[in-house]
């Protein structure tokens, strides 16, 4: 029969998606098999990372397939037949257009993403349809997704956890703070073309993170012809201080055999930053020490990022890219902090002033070579890709102490004035080959790969004390060191998985030698942790409907302490507040389940997960007093951590002009530490996010919405608590779209802030931060663009460019 269905079989059909203009993959796109005679639906599914479908166990005879996607036209393909002698059917690379295209020479690209799509593993964000982070850095962008949290210092939290694992286009980089520092801050969002978080991923990742992997992608040319963007941010806090100004700029140029790409973003910042702490220690029921500290300070950011590569489209189904990043930075600042020493009876006993000047500058670059090949009738692939990442920072610090009598302010003695010089540098070398075969016959994959890194850091810090008697700089060797990280990790992977129907699983597993040496030169002591891991990864997967799924996820991970935590040598920026690391911390190890339900409907989808992990060897930021007023940061592993968590994404679009995502994230955590002045804690904390966005004005104007609630965190010594945002924005667009201004006002109340507190026996303290977080931002923008259209056919175009 032609028109119907002849007979049952185990028919297969397969295929790919990609856009018509862009040559971009597309994911989730569904796929539906039509009857002939009556289209009537019989079966389907949605493409994966790689635009790629299988739809199989189809029944003998001829179909239509029908391909639908948001701003994109309904496209058929015809004459798909499958019988007992050809049970396998591939369509090839389907091309589907843009419902904006017009068959034009030269015509302006239209187009606009969801601000939060999710995909099989995965949730992407995509920066550019979020207003209220123009103007904004890469940490703007992150405290903007679900389940995902800055604090104060830059450390990025996900499902409530701080242990992350930050990376660049799919690499480890400088630029992510592989130098024991977030940088991330120095990241303009203007030259961020999107993120995506993986919570539970596969052997086929690095393992490190404790709740995951961010991954930050850079911009990237995807159209034919010549592109180019320039956009201007300036904003201020009070008109006087707080000023912000950016400008981001990027060219490109594409045709059937090169892509060659550039950008260029500067940005310029400035604020303050306060904070306020009170200690009270207790020495007998009777006796104790009280220090209250009050400091205001000022906070300057400036830096330069570039991008800069290209991408070579060679005979034989190959691609080979390099590409250079570069971020040049400087922060500069300032502090002027009180201290006020009082004991139990309320008896002032010091009184003393700490002026301090921080200025550091940061110089990070990545340097990249990727090539790939792809086998002959969409068979796989494999993908060779050499990183170096290159970085160091210049950290000075000027302070003088003038001490009071504790009754007035007069100076007792003549000030202490010290200086310190500290030198950073970072080198990441790391090298990766990954191959992936697909098995259509029996609906299967298979990968395999190998990597090493090498991450090299040196510190070399010099401390000098003024004497005043003979009025010269001598050397003070309290802050006088010299320290080396060497870390080696060397791994093998193999994954399989299949589809059976409605079944989807996958199993892998990751070998791994490691080593991890910090030597403390000026000891003369050296430490190596030496270890071998096998971290084991399962996904199942099953579609309800062809719009619905559930799923369920195992992985093995590990955190691994980081350079910084591991250095020994003691921090003095505050004498009161001292930060030591410990260079004998030992590797945390994590067990991770995480249950899944996704539904898809035409207006609304939602994301429902479930989540377990286990901690053995949980590394631990422990801060100790001492009897002096002092205290200190330093990192322990205790025993174990317990958390079951919810997360919850909500998409919905009650009408074409208004989408809106909700995100709810919350955990209960069990702190197990077998320390004897470290009891278990336990406690629940929470995070919630929505965001809104309005076109009117036929499609030409659009305001947004977002908004932060964060509950108290639990920690292993006290309670946290970070106060999110409010933030608005509206942007009016002119002449198709080339043309764009706005404005937007972050922390629309000036809510943000961070507060800590430890209650514990012997030891209260209270400690609050704030600095400058509401601005109002003008800005503007300008695009042009040109897309040579052919009826040639297509060279293979997956640039990829970082795509974990």
């Amino acid at each position: 029969m032609q028109n119907g269905i002849a007979q049952k079989g185990d028919a297969t059909v397969f295929g790919k998606i990609i856009d018509s203009e862009s040559g971009q993959s597309l994911e989730y796109v569904p796929v539906k098999v039509l009857k002939i005679k009556d289209s009537s639906i019989v079966s389907g599914a949605f493409t994966d990372a790689d635009g790629k479908f299988t739809i199989e166990n189809l029944e003998y005879g001829k179909y239509l397939l029908k391909i639908t996607f948001p701003n994109y036209k309904t496209h058929f393909v015809s004459d798909v037949f499958v019988s007992a002698a050809a049970k396998n059917f591939n369509t090839g690379t389907i091309k589907i257009e843009s419902a904006n295209s017009k068959e034009l020479k030269e015509v302006t690209v239209k187009g606009q993403l969801d601000v939060l799509t999710t995909g099989i593993d995965k949730k992407v964000y995509n920066v550019g349809e979020d207003l209220s982070v123009k103007g904004g850095t890469a940490n703007d962008i992150l405290n903007r997704l679900p389940s995902v949290e800055v604090d104060q210092d830059g450390n990025v939290m996900l499902r409530g956890e701080g242990t992350v694992t930050v990376l660049i286009d799919g690499r480890p980089s400088s630029i992510s703070g592989g130098n024991g520092r977030s940088l991330l801050d120095a990241l303009p969002a203007g030259s961020i073309e999107r993120v995506e978080i993986v919570t539970n991923p596969s052997a086929k990742y690095d393992p490190d993170g404790t709740s995951g992997i961010i991954n930050i992608v850079l911009k990237k040319n995807k159209l034919k012809g010549f592109n180019g963007s320039i956009s201007t941010n300036l904003g201020s806090g009070n008109l006087r201080n707080g000023n912000v100004a950016e400008t981001n700029a990027s060219l490109s140029y594409r045709n059937g055999w090169i892509n060659v790409y550039g950008t260029y973003s500067y940005r310029y910042l400035d604020g303050y930053r306060n904070n306020v702490s009170y200690i009270k220690q207790s020495f007998t029921p009777d006796s104790g020490r009280i220090v209250d500290q009050n400091r205001l300070g000022t906070d300057l950011n400036a830096g330069h990022t570039f991008r800069t590569g290209a991408d070579f489209y060679l005979k034989g189904r190959n691609l080979l890219g390099v590409s250079a990043t570069g971020s040049t930075g400087r922060r500069d600042r300032t502090g002027d902090l009180w201290n006020d020493i009082y004991d139990f009876q309320n008896v002032k006993s010091a009184y003393w002033e700490r002026v301090s000047y921080d200025p550091s500058q940061q110089h990070n670059y990545d340097f990249n070579l990727n090539f790939k090949h792809d086998f002959k009738n969409d068979r796989g692939n494999f993908v060779v890709d050499l990183n170096q990442s290159l970085g160091n920072e210049n950290i000075q610090g000027y302070y003088t102490s003038n001490f009071f009598n504790p009754d007035s302010i007069t100076q007792q003695f003549s000030s202490v004035q010290q200086r310190l010089f500290d030198r950073e540098k970072n080198n990441i070398t790391s090298g990766q080959f990954d191959l992936t075969y697909l098995m259509p016959k029996i609906n299967a994959r298979l990968e395999t790969g190998a990597k090493g890194i090498v991450r090299y850091q040196t510190v070399d810090t010099y401390s000098q004390r003024y004497d005043y008697t003979n009025s010269y700089w001598q050397s003070d060797t309290i802050s006088n060191f010299k320290y080396k990280y060497n870390e080696q990790i060397y791994s093998l992977y193999g994954i399989f998985g299949q589809q059976l129907g409605k079944f989807k699983y996958q199993g892998g597993i990751r070998l791994e030698q490691a080593y991890q040496i910090p030597e403390l030169v000026s000891q003369n002591i050296q430490i190596v942790n030496n270890y071998f891991n096998w971290f084991p990864s399962a996904h199942v997967r099953y579609a309800i409907l062809p719009k619905t799924e559930v799923s369920l996820s195992y992985s093995k991970r590990i955190t691994r302490a980081q350079a910084a935590d591991l250095n020994p040598f003691t921090s003095y920026s505050d004498p009161f507040n001292l930060r030591v690391g410990n260079p004998y911390l030992k590797p945390e190890y994590i067990d991770s389940y995480d249950f899944g339900f996704t539904h898809e409907a035409k207006k609304w989808n939602v994301l429902v997960s479930a989540y377990y992990r286990h901690n053995t060897g949980v590394i631990t930021r422990y801060k100790e007093y001492y009897e002096n007023g002092t205290s200190a940061i330093t990192f322990k592993n205790i025993s174990e951590t317990l958390t079951l968590g919810q997360e919850v994404v909500l998409s919905f679009k009650p009408f074409p002009w208004w989408k809106n995502m909700l995100s709810w994230n919350g955990n209960y955590v069990w702190y197990i530490t077998h320390i004897s002045n470290l009891p278990d804690r336990q406690g629940y904390m929470m995070n919630m996010k929505y965001n809104s966005s309005v076109e009117f004005w036929k499609k030409t104007a659009t305001a947004t919405l977002s908004v932060t609630l964060n509950g108290k965190r639990v920690t292993a010594q006290g309670i946290a608590q970070r106060q999110g945002p409010i933030d608005i924005a509206f942007e009016k667009k002119f002449k198709d779209g080339k043309w764009a201004i706005g404005c937007r006002v972050s922390d629309l109340f000036n809510m943000m802030g961070f507060t800590f507190k430890i209650d514990r026996p012997g030891v209260y303290q209270t400690s609050d931060f704030k600095w400058m977080t509401r601005r109002f931002f003008l800005t503007a923008s300008y695009k042009f663009g040109k897309l040579e259209i052919s009826n040639k056919k297509s060279v293979n175009t997956d640039g990829g460019g970082g795509d974990l």
